[in-house]
């Protein structure tokens, strides 16, 4: 019992070394947008023959080549795996018209023979905040600014303020989060107006559950000559981070959520608290002001669209990495968003590459193999000490007697092999 234990123990101790080493591939998280397609990656060494198998949750989706049981009803007709894409080491799962209910673990199964590799993929399914209303009501019997938006996932979060600040302890609100059949929310939160006071600008502030969204709805009613004049502006703001390698192309997101017509569009460059700005561009005249020309550059057509994402060529760690913020300005509507720019030099690309390429392939093994007998021997030193002691230990008033011979009645002959007793009233007379 106790070497089933000490062994049960050994394989604990061996599963966890190799979860904390090489022995197992990290997660890796995927963030997609409700109603899109996904991809989620998995890549592998190609020699041919391979077999690809995608579960989620370990209930089959998708396998290629194509197996003669079904998948999941679930995910059919929505998934696919690029035939040229795989003869090159790419086996990522195209996941179309994303839903909630895709969240999940998925894994990976490329099989060779005997040999079978596994990747792992943690998939999150979020509904962005598209749009908030902000308008005055008098349903209620009295006056109440409701701010609302709809088909959010997860759901938001709600701020009141006003502009001159009023004592928090003031705003009485109330907000209400609803699920649609689809698992979406629609969120309405609604403030009781501050007496007739008509100085008063009414905030809503919007977050996303992420922090990456946050919205931002103000009202004024003014009263001019027995006429009230409502005035609304919305703002949208966003944050973002992007990481890339010393040398390469990449595109920093600015997309308007609203279909503008007149608007500016201007692209700033912060670092060490110096800002300066990248370019900037007018659609009533459609001229591009580019101070980073060459490096830089917009592309007028989708900015017509609403896509005013920045282009920068072939980036470096001493130029490029810092904090880029892109600004769309309308009629009571505007956009910021900020982006955080990482950039990884080749140096140091380079120096992680050779360090792990010379690192020998026999060093875990060995290491492994060391950490076994460590632990083995520790079981056995254990086992004997046990033994050890159990020999030693006192025996009460056990004794050993030797094969003797009792005479009973003259007549019969009784022999008694060797023996323990635990109490010598019990010896035979």
């Amino acid at each position: 019992m106790q070497r089933t234990a000490a062994h049960v123990w050994t394989c604990v101790l061996f599963m966890w070394f190799l979860k904390k080493t090489d022995g197992k591939t990290q997660d890796v998280h995927i963030t997609c947008q409700y109603s899109e397609d996904c991809v989620l990656p998995c890549s592998f060494t190609p020699s041919g023959g391979e077999e690809i198998r995608w579960f989620r949750q370990d209930v089959l989706i998708y396998s290629h080549p194509q197996s003669t049981n079904w998948h999941d009803r679930l995910f059919m007709d929505r998934t696919s795996i690029s035939a040229r894409e795989l003869s090159l080491g790419n086996a990522s799962l195209v996941l179309q018209r994303s839903v909630l209910s895709d969240r999940g673990r998925y894994r990976c199964q490329v099989t060779k023979g005997e040999k079978t590799d596994e990747y792992f993929v943690i998939l999150k399914v979020e509904a962005p905040i598209r749009s908030v209303n902000l308008e005055i009501t008098r349903l209620s019997g009295y006056e109440e600014v409701k701010c609302s938006t709809c088909d959010v996932y997860p759901a938001p979060h709600v701020s009141w303020s006003t502009d001159p600040p009023t004592p928090i302890e003031k705003l009485k609100y109330t907000t209400r989060k609803m699920a649609d059949k689809q698992g979406l929310y629609i969120m309405e939160s609604k403030l009781k107006r501050l007496g007739q006071r008509s100085d008063l600008t009414y905030i809503c502030t919007v977050n996303s559950s992420s922090a990456a969204q946050t919205w931002t709805a103000s009202l004024t009613e003014t009263v001019h000559n027995n006429v009230t004049v409502t005035s609304k502006l919305y703002s949208f703001s966003t944050w973002t981070e992007i990481t890339s390698a010393e040398g390469q192309d990449i595109t920093i997101p600015c997309r308007s959520p609203w279909n503008l017509q007149n608007f500016t569009l201007t692209w700033s460059f912060t670092r060490a608290n110096t800002s300066t700005v990248i370019c900037t561009y007018d659609s009533k005249t459609q001229l591009i002001s580019n101070h980073w020309n060459g490096t830089a550059w917009l592309e007028p057509q989708r900015i017509q669209e609403g896509d005013g994402s920045l282009r920068l060529r072939g980036v470096h760690s001493l130029e490029h990495m810092g904090m880029y913020t892109c600004n769309i300005s309308a009629l009571q509507k505007s956009h910021v968003g900020q982006t955080r720019v990482d950039i990884t030099s080749l140096r140091s690309e380079n120096e992680n590459l050779s360090m792990k390429s010379s690192r020998p392939w026999w060093i875990p093994l060995v290491v492994v193999i060391a950490l076994i007998l460590i632990i083995a021997a520790i079981i056995v030193g254990i086992v004997k000490l046990q033994n050890k002691f159990s020999q030693t230990k006192p025996s009460g008033t056990a004794r050993y007697s030797k094969e003797v011979k009792v005479t009973v009645n003259k007549s019969e002959e009784i022999t008694e092999g060797s023996h323990l007793t635990s109490d010598q009233s019990k010896e035979h007379t």
